[in-house]
């Protein structure tokens, strides 16, 4: 398991629309857009639970979906420390398995809506 799980596709239309609205009805927040168009969501503050975080970049028809989990300090020193900083949202292994499984699901609807097949 890496510590991002990473689908790069292709389309013919503007991803972001499609992407902002999937992040209004999945509950992430807008925290910021880079220069060469990245999107960036967060869900969740990571005060008790681990940040949910998911990049969304398009150039052109090529579009890659960046999505995490980063666990807090909290989590990370009650789990004696065998809980990684970060980790990708695909199923298998045992950390964080309610928050990886909460965020592939809300990032499959992104991926369903762009006509992309799901992270299993």
């Amino acid at each position: 398991m890496g510590d991002r799980t990473v689908r790069d596709f292709q389309v013919s239309f503007d991803v972001s629309q499609f992407a902002d609205g999937w992040a209004a009805a999945n509950h992430f927040g807008l925290t910021g857009v880079d220069p060469d168009g990245s999107r960036h969501y967060q869900r969740g503050s990571g005060l008790l639970t681990g940040v949910k975080l998911c990049t969304v970049r398009q150039a052109g028809p090529n579009v890659r979906v960046e999505a995490s989990i980063h666990a807090t300090l909290w989590a990370r020193i009650s789990a004696l420390f065998l809980i990684p900083t970060d980790m990708s949202v695909e199923s298998g292994g045992v950390r964080g398995i309610i928050p990886r499984a909460e965020c592939r699901d809300s990032v499959n609807k992104l991926l369903t809506q762009l006509g992309q097949p799901p992270i299993m």
